[in-house]
């Protein structure tokens, strides 16, 4: 029986409680350094005439990915928290860094032909390189 406590230890649930209110205070924070950072966002686009509407396109599909980024990882962070042993906080992270690797190529993807977009759309036909991805 003491060699299952040695080979399968437990995270107090003091430790684990601590962990859990420092990940909802870091959520709330990161939350509101979002809304401030779009609300800044979108008053600098209705400021200025010469903001795209492809640049405003790539500029919101990254603001979507880093949301979506970050709430995978707070949703991670809370798991950890509640895991009971360390083999479980193990296989929490094992399945997560596959899925985020899964996102992060479709991620490059729609970034990729976003960008690929706003280039055709703001170069002017006969210059070198127009219509070319």
């Amino acid at each position: 029986m003491a060699n299952d406590a040695f080979m399968k230890p437990e995270v107090p649930d003091a430790f684990r409680e601590l962990m859990r209110v420092s990940i909802e205070q870091t959520k709330r924070a990161f939350d509101t350094f979002v809304a401030t950072s779009e609300k800044t966002w979108k008053t600098f686009e209705t400021s200025s005439q010469t903001a795209s509407s492809g640049l405003r396109s790539l500029n919101e599909k990254i603001a979507e990915i880093t949301r979506d980024n970050a709430e995978a990882n707070f949703n991670l962070a809370m798991k950890l928290a509640e895991s009971k042993d360390v083999g479980q906080a193990m296989e929490l992270q094992t399945e997560h860094a596959r899925k985020q690797m899964e996102s992060f190529v479709h991620q490059l993807e729609e970034i990729r032909d976003l960008a690929t977009q706003v280039i055709q759309d703001s170069t002017p036909t006969g210059m070198p390189g127009a219509g070319k991805p």
